[in-house]
């Protein structure tokens, strides 16, 4: 007897499709329906309303990004999805622990609404640690009570990146419950392991922690995958490990590796790309391209207990990508749930709050002895060096070196009008001999406060004050106290316009920065960093001077 006849709705001919159980690229025909690989190969009883050849290029599942924040883009949901689509990326995985800070439970509502609207499957991870820690003044603080109705929302995934290692050493109550709550709706718990080891790594993974992005070095790649992580390698705009990491992967145990851009701003996904990037550069340094793409999709499912997603197999969710070129990236097309992708007509919901709170306090630092704790910037690293310097002063406060290229950085409390300002000294920033100058910014993890570094106390006020006009964003002020801003309204951490608009708006403020600057780096993210206190090694917050070392803070002044 013939079997009965089944109508899918396409089906795609001539495709070289990559098979990531087998580590192969094979010939083959994909039937789909609905927003499921139905079958592949040669099946005479079934019949596709629609037929899309492939003409020998290569089909890989949809990119994966394992661990991001998509505020770090400075595009809000709907933008943000509208270009890594663009880029072959069909899912992520988004920690909103920069809007949850400044707007508690209103921002987490705002970004699951819009999330819902993009064209890439947002898979939020509910923010573990809001404040990071409590040694700066966030806009809000989730407790495990908070979060625990979101695991409801279909678009949840899990719970982000736990920071607060002292609150798992120390076993705090409300942060066991978040963790047992995610593990009670069957939801990952992803790591944040920067600078730990031995002992503290078996903290985290008794607690059922899955996941880590901060490996530094291969060693320290395969110390965490020894202890049962899934490792991400991640390639941001700051944080570039991927190619120190490489080495760790072997085919051995690739299956414990995935990738992750972590940060990246509009400006490096547009020039660069996302997750693409990391299978491009991947590739070029030697991974085995069908590898290489399966860490970007397959791989990333796995890590968060995704089993119907990222590859292409009957049962699978139809995201694909068409390739040009597998060793380079070069997409032809995209398809997202069975539906190949064109331009998305959404648009972000207007953000009904306000975020600029503050007062500017007193900048000047009184350093007696001369001699200061520095704030020492690694280029493309979003950890410090904790430098102890000679400083110059006048009438015993610090004055900018442009010799030594020391300049003053604050942070300004701008949630609740506190009256906490932090004063310390950075060095890195490269402003040019004699152009004094200032940059500010409303973006400063995690806490999220207003932070400015300079030459200048009059330039690094104007600079601050510039943000508070736009309602959020980032701000140069040059010599002659000319400022270029870009908004980022929504929040302080981004902007409500398309992608297109911010990329060159993005463009024209890095354009400002180097005229005051010699500085290679993108000089924003940086900053932005410098407020971190749980990655090492001296960081600065509303509250003072932090040493990652001894978690605690100390004086400027040694």
């Amino acid at each position: 007897m013939p079997a009965e006849t089944i109508t899918v709705d396409q089906k795609i001919i001539n495709a070289q499709i990559l098979d990531v159980f087998n580590q192969a690229f094979i010939s083959t025909t994909v039937w789909i329906l609905a927003d499921r690989v139905y079958a592949l190969g040669e099946q005479p009883n079934l019949v596709a309303q629609q037929t899309f050849d492939a003409n020998g290029k290569t089909i890989v599942p949809g990119f994966i990004d394992a661990h991001m924040h998509i505020e770090s883009s400075l595009l809000n949901p709907v933008e943000f999805g509208k270009l890594a689509i663009k880029r072959g990326i069909t899912t992520v995985f988004a920690d909103p622990h920069e809007i949850a800070n400044v707007q508690g439970t209103d921002g987490l509502d705002y970004f699951l609404a819009e999330g819902l609207k993009s064209p890439i499957d947002i898979q939020f991870m509910l923010p573990s640690s809001v404040p990071a820690v409590n040694f700066e003044n966030a806009g809000a603080k989730l407790t495990a009570a908070d979060l625990k109705p979101y695991y409801q929302q279909p678009n949840v995934g899990g719970l982000a990146e736990v920071m607060d290692f002292p609150a798992l050493a120390n076993a705090d109550a409300d942060m066991l419950t978040k963790i047992a709550d995610a593990q009670a709706a069957g939801k990952q718990i992803d790591g944040h392991t920067a600078g730990l080891q031995g002992a503290q790594l078996n903290i985290y993974r008794k607690y059922g922690i899955a996941t880590d992005h901060e490996a530094r070095t291969a060693n320290e790649a395969l110390e965490r995958v020894a202890a049962g992580f899934y490792v991400y390698l991640r390639e941001g705009t700051v944080e570039r490990d991927l190619e120190k990491l490489l080495p760790a992967v072997t085919a051995n145990n690739y299956h414990r590796f995935a990738f992750c851009t972590d940060d990246k701003t509009v400006v490096d996904m547009v020039t660069e790309g996302g997750v693409d990037y990391n299978i491009q550069k991947a590739i070029a340094l030697g991974m085995y391209p069908a590898m290489a793409y399966t860490l970007a999709s397959f791989n990333g499912a796995q890590s968060h207990a995704i089993n119907d997603l990222g590859a292409i197999a009957p049962g699978f969710k139809a995201d694909l990508v068409v390739l040009e070129d597998v060793e380079s990236v070069a997409i032809n097309r995209v398809m997202k749930a069975g539906v190949w992708q064109n331009e998305s007509n959404s648009q972000a919901t207007h953000w009904p709050y306000t975020s600029m709170n503050y007062t500017i306090g007193d900048l000047t630092l009184p350093i007696a002895t001369g001699r200061a704790r520095v704030i020492g910037i690694i280029p493309d690293h979003i950890d410090t060096e904790h430098l102890i310097l000679d400083v110059p002063t006048e009438n015993g406060n610090f004055i900018a070196d442009f010799d030594q290229d020391l300049a003053k950085i604050v942070v300004i409390e701008r949630h609740n009008n506190l009256p906490n300002t932090g004063v310390g000294i950075v060095k890195g920033f490269q402003f040019k001999a004699g152009q004094h100058g200032a940059i500010a910014s409303s973006v400063a993890h995690d806490s999220h406060n207003l932070i400015a570094a300079g030459t200048d106390d009059h330039l690094i006020t104007k600079a601050i004050d510039a943000i508070g006009t736009i309602g959020g964003g980032f701000a140069v002020v040059n010599a002659a106290g000319e400022v270029t801003c870009l908004p980022l309204p929504i929040g302080g951490l981004v902007s409500s316009d398309s992608y297109q608009n911010v990329w060159q708006q993005y463009h024209g403020i890095l354009g400002a920065f180097n005229q005051i600057s010699t500085a290679e780096f993108d000089p924003f993210i940086t900053l932005s960093f410098l407020a971190l206190p749980v990655i090492p090694a001296l960081k600065i917050t509303d509250q003072g001077l932090f040493d990652f070392d001894t978690f605690s803070f100390v004086s400027c002044e040694v």
